[in-house]
């Protein structure tokens, strides 16, 4: 299956660039993104781009970008775009349906990368981390100690509205995950349906091969008849030769003559060697030979 990537993980990466680069230049240009619930009506837009605004200096915002891009992307690769955009959207509601409902303003991406973190560690638990670039340790520790910070964090930064905003961003979207971690990744969904087309090639293919060679049947089965007792193959049937011959298979490795049984046999009957066989049989009877096995063709 072709991988049905957007590379939205990238794209959110490229966008907390910019904002960064613009809060660089220009703070107080960020007003307009922030999530102030009086304000929703006029400015629809920030229950979305609220979780663009940077709230740290530039260390751990390049910090946070690194995580987002190796735990992001590979999440992405293995769900697929669509799954991907669902769980990062059901997040960005839950943190902000809360924010609205505690009417509490709101800045920061604390959230999703909260819900990225446990995603990422439950999925991959045993991956290792390199802490600070020296310190191994393993995802699934990583989350907790991530997870603790994040939500103190969000706290002392927020205050206790603020935080439970935050942590209602992270449970929403990890709790997205734990409810549809059961669907099928974008692999085994490619693999089963792969697997179909396949299944549906081979029954058309069977198909296809059992109504040509029902059609060669009779003809067959005459030109069996009128070798036999001519000892030569007839006038007539040297055009149902070269038919037989321009059909035949090479990747097709045929039965022995004597197993050749014209439809009445189901193997014989759906078999693409078919036309092979049929060649055979009516050469073999025009040389004095017991066709198929010495069966009369009629």
């Amino acid at each position: 299956m072709r991988r049905e990537c957007w590379h939205l993980s990238e794209g959110l990466i490229f966008v907390h660039f910019a904002v960064f680069v613009l809060a660089t230049a220009n703070r107080e240009s960020l007003q307009a993104l922030a999530l102030i619930p009086g304000a929703v009506a006029a400015r629809p837009w920030t229950l979305v781009t609220f979780q663009f605004i940077p709230q740290s200096g530039m260390f751990w915002f390049f910090i946070s970008m690194l995580v987002l891009w190796v735990m992001a992307k590979p999440i992405e690769d293995e769900w697929g775009s669509p799954r991907f955009l669902l769980f990062w959207l059901v997040a960005t509601a839950g943190a902000a349906g809360v924010a609205l409902l505690l009417g509490a303003p709101m800045a920061g991406d604390a959230f999703f990368n909260g819900s990225l973190l446990f995603t990422f560690a439950t999925l991959y638990p045993e991956m290792q981390f390199m802490l600070f670039f020296i310190v191994p340790v393993k995802v699934k520790w990583l989350a907790v100690i991530g997870g603790v910070f994040l939500v103190l964090s969000s706290f002392a930064g927020y205050g206790l509205v603020g935080g439970l905003v935050n942590v209602a961003g992270m449970s929403t979207g990890y709790l997205f995950f734990l409810v549809t971690r059961r669907l099928p990744s974008r692999r085994k969904l490619g693999f089963e349906l792969a697997k179909k087309k396949a299944k549906v090639a081979a029954m058309v293919e069977t198909a296809t091969a059992e109504q040509r060679n029902r059609g060669w049947d009779p003809r067959v089965r005459a030109a069996l008849a009128r070798a036999s007792d001519g000892q030569a193959v007839a006038v007539e049937d040297e055009p149902l030769l070269a038919e037989l011959d321009a059909a035949r298979d090479p990747t097709i490795t045929v039965c022995a003559p004597t197993e050749f049984g014209l439809t009445d046999d189901p193997v014989c009957r759906t078999c693409p060697g078919f036309a092979e066989c049929g060649a055979r049989a009516i050469r073999l009877a025009a040389e004095g030979k017991p066709p198929h096995g010495g069966r009369s063709p009629g």
